[in-house]
């Protein structure tokens, strides 16, 4: 079974070309999550620069907020419904339900993950990262990356 997974990256750099690299160069020495391919949309890369910047940073974000709301969810479906009850979370799924909030909210990359800025190490515009958007659109690019992770036939499934 092959698992497809989208992500928008947020890099700086003086170029395009350099920020694509650096998003490579983050997979590659990423030690929580590793694909069998990654591809790099550079026709839907932008800098802070184009006038639709703000609606797809936006977006992304709003992404990582509608993931971390469903694991929320499903979590309380579970019977977790307040803080004082993951003194009693049994261990299985309803503690990877946490596992996975807990990384969206501590920065630590996951297949979850929807947006993510490598630099800040943050699912979040941070206020340092909002500062030098303003001050140097040029240099901050969202980069949209495709990934693939084959877990089949022979393969087994990859987790942190």
């Amino acid at each position: 079974m092959i698992l497809s997974v989208e992500h928008i990256m947020l890099a700086s750099g003086p170029d395009q070309a350099t920020c694509e690299h650096r998003v490579r160069l983050f997979f590659e020495k990423s030690q929580l999550v590793h694909y069998d391919s990654i591809e790099i949309d550079s026709k839907k890369c932008i800098n802070a620069a184009a006038p639709e910047f703000e609606q797809r940073i936006a977006e992304a974000v709003a992404g990582n907020r509608q993931v971390l709301s469903d694991l929320l969810d499903k979590l309380t479906k579970e019977g977790c419904e307040n803080l004082q009850d993951i003194l009693d979370l049994p261990q299985g799924f309803q503690s990877k339900l946490l596992h996975t909030m807990s990384h969206l909210l501590d920065g630590f990359f996951g297949i979850d993950s929807k947006f993510y800025d490598i630099d800040e190490i943050s699912h979040w515009l941070t206020d340092s990262r909002r500062k030098q958007i303003t001050e140097s659109p040029e240099t901050c690019w969202l980069v949209k990356v495709k990934a693939l992770l084959n877990y089949g036939q022979g393969f087994e499934k990859k987790s942190d």
